[in-house]
């Protein structure tokens, strides 16, 4: 895979929902976009809630015999959902475990199209998701890129 995904953030810092920012990286061309973004929920982004369902996506070395994740980039739709309302971009695996023994998993990259926030999900505003999209579909189509890998680090 020439291109990577970078999901970038802290543990809980700031009051309300922090944000996040995820950066489309080429290993030839450098840092190609980005988009701000969240995960989780006002009181999911603390270290350790990686741990528990709902909380942050859990980087790779929180979980159990995980390498790598990578987002499919032929969108599900998933426009009956309430929390999507639209395209929804699986990332696998579909089910991980953490180094702590908890189960997470159905993770993807949508629209926060209710509540703010997500139960682990990436998910953005309409503003940024459009462009994530857009960008997505381009590398889908014109490139025939299939999956993107994705690397989740906080600080």
């Amino acid at each position: 895979m020439s291109y990577s995904l970078i999901l970038s953030g802290h543990y809980d810092r700031d009051p309300g929902l922090d944000k996040y920012l995820l950066a489309l990286i080429h290993s030839d061309r450098g840092h190609v976009n980005q988009w701000s973004c969240t995960s989780s929920h006002v009181n999911g982004q603390k270290s350790g809630s990686q741990h528990v369902k709902g909380g942050l996506i859990p980087p790779t070395y929180h979980c159990k015999g995980l390498l790598q994740y990578a987002v499919d980039l032929t969108p599900l739709d998933l426009t009956h959902q309430a929390g999507v309302r639209g395209s929804f971009y699986k990332i696998t695996p579909f089910e991980v475990l953490t180094i702590n023994g908890t189960k997470r998993g159905d993770f993807g990259v949508h629209l926060d199209a209710n509540a703010p926030g997500s139960l682990g999900c990436i998910v953005m505003d309409w503003h940024n998701f459009k462009d994530f999209e857009s960008q997505m579909a381009h590398l889908r189509k014109a490139e025939e890129v299939k999956r993107v890998a994705l690397h989740c680090f906080y600080s």
